[in-house]
């Protein structure tokens, strides 16, 4: 997909949205983009790399105590850049975007202004606050990935959302997000990518 064709211009009814209370919501590694950013677990006596894994190896990896885990690719620029956009997905986002239906970002990652950026470069303009990478330390979350990004979207309902399409790659992700419509009066529809 052409990046320099991803969307025109941002209006003011695409930030406000014509439904305020519904919400779509992507994951961003292994559901809206596939990057060569890797997870590496160095020696932490010298620093060697001792294993790396993409982020999908990562979601069934047990950490035991071994080696320090570095996230480093995630929060440089130019490694995301080199993504490459799963096109299928992609389009789901800009059809609910170009209808201005409110588009969220929920990441693992540790900076919400960069992958705001990422998506500026890209001519998609989403909110500020719907762009949510649950590491980065403004928020605070707790627990593990899955914890934390339906801590996220528990504080997108507090905002006044309350329907929602979450797209995600990770079955635990899925299932805690789920388990909102029994804790809120919300519908939570998730889909698998």
């Amino acid at each position: 997909m052409d990046r320099r064709r991803l969307h025109t211009d941002l209006n003011e009814a695409t930030i406000k949205g014509r439904q305020p209370n519904k919400l779509i919501i992507f994951d961003l590694d292994d559901t809206l983009l596939v990057s060569a950013a890797m997870i590496k677990v160095l020696d932490p006596k010298n620093g060697r790399v001792l294993k790396e894994m993409t982020p999908a190896e990562f979601n069934s990896y047990v950490h035991k105590g071994k080696g320090t885990l570095s996230f480093s690719d995630f929060e440089d620029a130019n490694v995301l850049r080199k993504s490459t956009f799963i096109d299928h997905i992609m389009q789901e986002l800009l059809t609910y975007y170009n209808k201005g239906t409110h588009v969220g970002i929920i990441t693992a990652r540790s900076s919400s202004k960069l992958i705001r950026s990422f998506f500026l470069e890209n001519g998609i303009d989403i909110h500020p606050d719907l762009v949510i990478a649950v590491n980065d330390p403004q928020y605070g979350f707790k627990g593990n990935i899955a914890e934390r990004k339906k801590e996220a979207i528990h504080r997108l309902v507090d905002e006044g959302y309350n329907d929602f399409i979450f797209f995600d790659d990770n079955d635990e992700n899925l299932a805690l997000a789920k388990e909102i419509e029994n804790e809120k009066d919300v519908k939570v529809q998730t889909v698998k990518v």
